[in-house]
């Protein structure tokens, strides 16, 4: 588990964040945290699930990036090929963290000891005179917006999850030589559920702006079908016949 120490020109000034760290930390995601705000864009290009978080149980919005651990197929010779880029990734590898002056507000917070953190190459994070670069003042705008998508998020996430609308689904992956991986963890939106939704219920939904993302991450499942064709192309990957979705009936709890 990552430790932050809050970012200061006083004791960061000779920090610097390598060119491809963004795509280093990338390339190992299989999924990718989201904002309920990126939803309609990342559903465009990328299938949406749920998971749940291992060490506090909490809903997580991702990007569904790979069927294979540690690979991003996103990612082609260094750059990143998806329509959206997620906002962690373009804030990486700078997080929002509580202060340590003052626990009821944020700051930036680093992990130096991060193989994206050089003192002798990369980008600067501060100029001479201690002012934030223009990288830096950059993420500090989106981390500072992030607060906002952040506590969207957790109302969204703890909304749809007591109407209910979540349940569990496993993608059953057939490869071309016979193996069988089946992905489990991963949960999507009850459709059946929502459609047998009262009209308070839905006009509830449309006017929190709910109803949009509901229907991105449900249309953002045909994106498995070009998922598999990057998987495809990648010649040191094991080629995938078909796959095989096994929707639960029980919604999550």
């Amino acid at each position: 588990m990552k430790t932050l120490t809050e970012l200061t020109p006083q004791q960061h000034q000779d920090l610097r964040i390598t060119d491809d760290c963004a795509i280093q930390f990338a390339q190992q995601q299989n999924i990718m945290n989201l904002r309920v705000t990126e939803v309609s864009q990342a559903a465009c290009c990328m299938p949406i699930f749920y998971v749940r978080n291992s060490q506090n149980g909490q809903w997580v919005l991702t990007g569904f990036t790979s069927f294979e651990q540690g690979s991003n197929l996103f990612i082609e010779q260094g750059q990143w090929t998806a329509l959206h880029t997620p906002a962690n990734m373009q804030t990486f590898p700078f997080f929002l963290m509580k202060s340590p002056e003052n626990p009821q507000q944020y700051t930036i917070g680093v992990d130096q000891t991060h193989s994206a953190f050089s003192t002798t190459s990369g980008k600067s994070i501060f100029e001479a005179n201690g002012k934030a670069s223009l990288h830096l003042s950059r993420v500090k705008t989106l981390l500072e917006a992030d607060i906002k998508n952040d506590i969207r998020t957790q109302e969204f996430n703890q909304y749809i999850s007591q109407l209910g609308l979540l349940r569990p689904i496993n993608i059953l992956v057939q490869h071309q030589d016979g193996s069988t991986p089946s992905l489990s963890g991963l949960y999507t939106i009850d459709e059946d559920k929502l459609q047998s939704l009262d009209k308070d219920a839905l006009f509830e939904l449309h006017h929190k702006g709910y109803l949009a993302p509901l229907q991105a991450m449900l249309m953002s499942l045909f994106q498995l079908n070009s998922l598999i064709k990057r998987h495809n192309k990648v010649a040191t990957l094991s080629p995938i016949k078909n796959i095989k979705l096994e929707v639960s009936k029980k919604t999550a709890a």
